[in-house]
């Protein structure tokens, strides 16, 4: 099953949100979801495990995609973990067209608070004090790994009430609360909301998926042709008194072109979504 292409027919949307969250099974399988697709010009998922080349992760994470969608709800920063818990949320993303990459030098200012912040406050009763980096110090030369034409096809559901129909609100109406960004925030998306989609689990021994795959290349059927890719991201978080942590990792198995994923039922439970089969994480 080749992967749809960012510039194909549109799906024709599902039925109009429910008002009731959907319910989540102990496998991890929604009973209906909210599908969208985030699109930009250019994208970065900044690598935690790099230190010096700014690399890029090929997929949004897990956590990444919590943000966006708490962004677009209005969502204060380090209030949404919970929402987005493993026990209460389920997330499929799906790769839309060839993955690609380029890498660009870029000059920067050092963000290292310590050493290359200046401080400024304002009068009266009320000081608000703005840190801000130092623009007489000399630029960094880094060189970022971009997305090229990033697209993602992402199906979500949770169980929080209030949160679900805040954001099946913003998607039905078409707003944001705060502006969406690929990763960096220079790097600006936009969003097509398909609906609310009913989800039932695929019974088929051998399923062909368009999603990712969050649990690793143990359970992928090997295919003649087929490259895949295991990368491991960051998946939930917690507030702690420094801001925030994360807590799960996840192996995200994909490939770079527009091949499908062929895998096991009885290793993990693929959804039927639609027209599309995935697998939630």
């Amino acid at each position: 099953m080749a992967r749809r292409d960012v510039d194909s027919e549109p799906i024709v949307p599902a039925a109009a949100p429910s008002i009731e969250p959907p319910t989540i099974d102990s496998e991890g399988v929604p009973d209906r979801c909210l599908s969208l697709t985030i699109r930009a010009d250019w994208g970065h998922f900044r690598r935690i495990d790099r230190t010096v080349t700014k690399q890029t992760y090929r997929l949004p994470p897990r956590t990444t995609i919590a943000g966006m969608l708490a962004a677009m709800v209005g969502s204060r920063r380090d209030s949404y973990y919970e929402t987005f818990g493993s026990d209460v949320s389920a997330v499929a993303v799906e790769p839309l067209g060839t993955i690609r990459t380029v890498t660009e030098p870029m000059l920067g200012l050092s963000t290292n608070p310590d050493e290359h912040f200046e401080s400024a406050g304002g009068t009266g009763q009320k000081t608000v004090q703005v840190r801000y980096p130092d623009s007489t110090l000399n630029r960094q030369l880094h060189s970022y790994e971009l997305l090229v034409d990033p697209a993602y096809r992402i199906d979500v559901a949770v169980e929080d009430r209030v949160f679900y129909r805040a954001l099946a609100n913003r998607l039905d109406t078409g707003t944001t609360h705060y502006p969406l960004s690929m990763g960096l925030s220079e790097y600006l998306a936009w969003v097509e909301f398909h609906g609310e989609y009913t989800v039932d689990i695929c019974a088929d021994e051998i399923v062909e998926v368009d999603s990712a795959v969050p649990v690793g290349a143990g359970s992928v059927v090997p295919r003649e042709g087929v490259q895949t890719r295991v990368e491991r991201m960051p998946s939930f978080m917690e507030a702690d008194e420094h801001g925030r942590r994360t807590t799960g990792f996840s192996d995200y198995t994909f490939t770079t072109s527009e091949d499908g994923l062929e895998i096991r039922s009885d290793e993990i439970v693929p959804a039927r979504v639609g027209d599309r089969a995935v697998v939630f994480g």
